[in-house]
C-alpha cells in the first residue's frame, strides 16, 4: 500500500504542467499474483485517480494539493463525476489524506457506482467533470477525457473488473 501511495504522488509531483492525457502504470504481478494500476490526469494542484489491484481494491478519488504535513479530518463526503450523460454520477465517499501533500476525495469498493464511475470515464469524449460536496461545501474542477479508454480498459483487464462489460 505504501508503495503504491508513494507512486500515487510521484506521478502527480512529477506532473509540474497540466496532464494532456491520462496515463496508467501497472505494476505486478508481485510475488502473491497481485497485479497493481494506477491511473491519473491532472497536474500538480489536482487530479483524478483510479486505482485497482488484482484481488479487490478499487477506488475513484479526486485529490488536491495541501500544505504539507497539514491534518485532514476524515469524514463523510459526496464525490460527482460527469463525462457525456446529462446527469453526474453520485458516489458515497470520504474525505482523507491521501499522502503528506494531498488530500483526496475517495470512493471505494467494487460497487457498481464505482465500477459506473470508471465506466463514464472510459467512455466520455470532452471533458470529465468532478466535484464534491463535504457538508454543504463544494467544488469542482474539469480533466481530460484524451487517453481514457485505454487507461481505464487497462484498469479493467489488470484488475479483473469482469463486472464491467466491454463497449
Amino acid at each position: 500500500m505504501f508503495k503504491t501511495v508513494l507512486l500515487a504522488s510521484l506521478v502527480v509531483a512529477m506532473s509540474v504542467e497540466p496532464s494532456l492525457a491520462w496515463q496508467a502504470n501497472t505494476e505486478g504481478p508481485d510475488v502473491f499474483g497481485v497485479t497493481k494500476v494506477l491511473a491519473t490526469e491532472g497536474n500538480d494542484r489536482e487530479s483524478l485517480v483510479v486505482q485497482c489491484d488484482s484481488k479487490d481494491v478499487l477506488f475513484v478519488a479526486y485529490i488536491m494539493r495541501k500544505k504539507e504535513f497539514d491534518a485532514v479530518t476524515e469524514g463523510p463526503a459526496t464525490l460527482y463525476l460527469q463525462g457525456n450523460g446529462p446527469t453526474p454520477l453520485k458516489l458515497d465517499a470520504s474525505i482523507r489524506a491521501w499522502n503528506d501533500n494531498y488530500a483526496g476525495i475517495v470512493a471505494v469498493g467494487r460497487v457498481p457506482e464505482v465500477m459506473a464511475a470508471i465506466q463514464e470515464i472510459k467512455n466520455t469524449k470532452g471533458k470529465v467533470n468532478v466535484g464534491y460536496d463535504i457538508a454543504g461545501n463544494r467544488d469542482s474542477a474539469s480533466f481530460s477525457s484524451r487517453g481514457s479508454k485505454a487507461a481505464m480498459q487497462r484498469v479493467i483487464d489488470s484488475c479483473k473488473l469482469s463486472d464491467i462489460p466491454p463497449t
